[in-house]
């Protein structure tokens, strides 16, 4: 697991969970549009339908598409730390978490010690940028709530293009802490409007897109005197999207609802858990669709001396009473030394098609109803090194999905210019490697009592080898991977509360050119005030992340916090 925690969201030039996932290695984040509007997050080469996405364990994926699966109801504000799990580790998490799976922890409790209880945070900046967020918080006794509210807003950056964006956050939690049991209900909303000009399609389409999400959740946990503990959970998801190819063109509208429920159990070195999930979507234009799959997994842990432990892991996936699937994992990590660790594991994961997959009918895009799960065997190995001074990780990993999807054309569709048709385009290899070396600690230097010098250094790259086998000529999605992102973070600490970091990052996929990104922010943090001035993409990279636009330009933030 990779955590990314509350103390170093605060430090990075970012004020959602798109761009903080930008700073962990092996996560290609394909970004549309500006303040974080919209993304297609995947881990070391997967699609972004192949990440696993959980706000405090509940399912967060959309069922219509991808797209939309972090249309989060949490202010970025309220977040205690953001986990990622990458490999076959993740498949106990249950289905679609082929490539990863990315937890959002929020907030649980407040203390003067650990949290602040009031937080108002607002930004101007380019392109018309404007963010007013205001978060609260209090603790009495056994019970903790959290209200917190956000606008983000920005013009285009192209000039006459369909590009501004408008977006709202509301989330109310509340959390009651017991000696032997902990409580929380949760509710939450999020509306967006942008314009979405060239985010599907390459044509010069002047396209429109309004969505808006209701979440609610309740999770009961239990803990027992021998150590053992119960956790249940359940979980509503309301998510409407309409979309317009054309200001004059008749939206397309699609409402979908997901329920979940979830049990787990553990005692010890055993974990087992059940879920079940109903997915129904409205549509005025794919029709009225729905689904069902349940889910179970045991995982056991034993030690074998004081040094190693071996793991295993069994999954079972229902899907719509038509289609099951038996999911096994297994790893060992081993102590090599008192700070040396080396691990190895390997399974196997499904996709679950998603509605648009499934029954998508448009114009320039066409479902498959008959598309078959895709099947995902991952293996990896991997060392740790962490010492006081130096934390490095290594780790070599191999993913071999069968019967993958993509949205595809045969090259007679090309030369007609026709739709993209969904498929399962064949099988997809990928092999590769991810190096994260961290010396922050011994970066760090004390002068003259005060703290000069440095205060992040983090190198990072992550290196994918793709092999496609199939009689397709374009895979929509799948030929714009990620080969190569090497990132370079450096912070520096100077006078009292003054700091700078900088992220220099060097990209390149397999369908495009190789491109360099710049991102500073200067800060005065006194503990309670924030000033900062933060600029992104500073070298003026003209690349493209995801579908068919440019991202923006240079732009410049000015920040305040309390």
């Amino acid at each position: 697991v990779t955590v990314l925690e509350q103390s170093d969201l605060q430090k990075l030039p970012v004020n959602n969970v798109i761009d903080a996932l930008e700073y962990v290695s092996g996560i290609d984040v394909r970004k549309r549009g500006i303040s974080g509007v919209q993304a297609d997050v995947g881990i070391r080469g997967s699609t972004y339908e192949q990440t696993l996405v959980l706000l405090d364990g509940v399912r967060m994926n959309d069922p219509q598409t991808g797209h939309h699966n972090f249309d989060l109801p949490i202010a970025f504000e309220d977040i205690e730390r953001i986990e990622i799990v990458k490999g076959p580790g993740a498949a106990q998490y249950g289905p679609s978490s082929n490539g990863g799976v990315i937890n959002i922890v929020s907030r649980k409790e407040i203390t003067t010690d650990t949290g602040r209880k009031a937080i108002i945070n607002l930004q101007r900046g380019s392109y018309n940028y404007e963010r007013y967020a205001l978060s609260l918080a209090k603790t009495e006794g056994p019970y903790s709530q959290f209200l917190s509210g956000n606008h983000t807003a920005a013009d285009t950056y192209i000039r006459d293009e369909a590009l501004d964006s408008r977006q709202g956050q509301g989330s109310y939690r509340v959390v009651h802490q017991g000696e032997n049991t902990t409580t929380q209900v949760a509710f939450g909303y999020i509306e967006k409007d942008f314009g979405a000009y060239r985010f599907y399609v390459p044509t010069e389409a002047q396209s429109r897109e309004s969505t808006s999400q209701r979440h609610g959740y309740g999770i009961q946990q239990l803990r027992f005197a021998n150590g053992g503990q119960i956790e249940a959970s359940v979980n509503w998801r309301n998510h409407f999207d309409s979309y317009r190819y054309t200001p004059t063109s008749s939206a397309s509208e699609h409402e979908t609802e997901a329920l979940q429920s979830k049990v787990t159990f553990s005692n010890g070195a055993f974990i087992s858990g059940i879920e079940y999930n109903q997915e129904n979507m409205d549509s005025n234009r794919d029709g009225q669709q729905g689904r069902h799959f349940a889910s179970a997994f045991a995982n056991y842990r034993l030690a074998v001396g004081n040094n190693i432990n071996l793991t295993g892991n069994v999954s079972f996936l229902d899907y719509d009473s038509d289609k099951q699937h038996w999911l096994p994992v297994i790893g060992i990590d081993a102590l090599v030394s008192e700070n040396i660790e080396v691990y190895a594991n390997a399974g196997q994961s499904v996709r679950t098609p998603t509605l648009n997959d499934l029954y998508l009918n448009m114009s320039s895009n066409l479902g498959d109803p008959d598309l078959k799960l895709e099947t995902t065997n991952s293996s990896e190995i991997g060392a740790r090194l962490n010492s006081s001074d130096v934390n490095v990780a290594v780790s070599i990993f191999y993913k071999d999905t069968k019967d993958a999807i993509d949205f595809t054309k045969t090259q007679t569709e090309v030369d007609n210019s026709s739709a993209y048709i969904a498929r399962n385009y064949g099988k997809n290899e990928t092999k590769g490697f991810d190096v994260e070396f961290d010396a922050s600690a011994f970066a760090a230097v004390a002068v003259r009592g005060k703290s000069w010098g440095m205060n992040t250094l983090k190198l990072t790259h992550t290196r994918l080898i793709q092999t496609i086998e199939t009689d397709l000529a374009v895979l929509k999605n799948t030929d714009g991977q990620l080969e190569n992102q090497t990132a370079l973070h450096a912070g520096f600490d100077f006078y009292n509360h003054y700091s700078l970091l900088s992220t220099y990052k060097y990209e390149s996929r397999f369908d495009s050119e190789d491109y360099e990104v710049l991102d500073l922010r200067l800060a005065y943090d006194d503990g309670n005030l924030t000033l900062a001035l933060e600029g992104s993409n500073l070298l003026d990279a003209e690349y493209v992340d995801a579908g068919f636009v440019e991202v923006a330009g240079p732009a410049i933030i000015l920040e305040f916090g309390y």
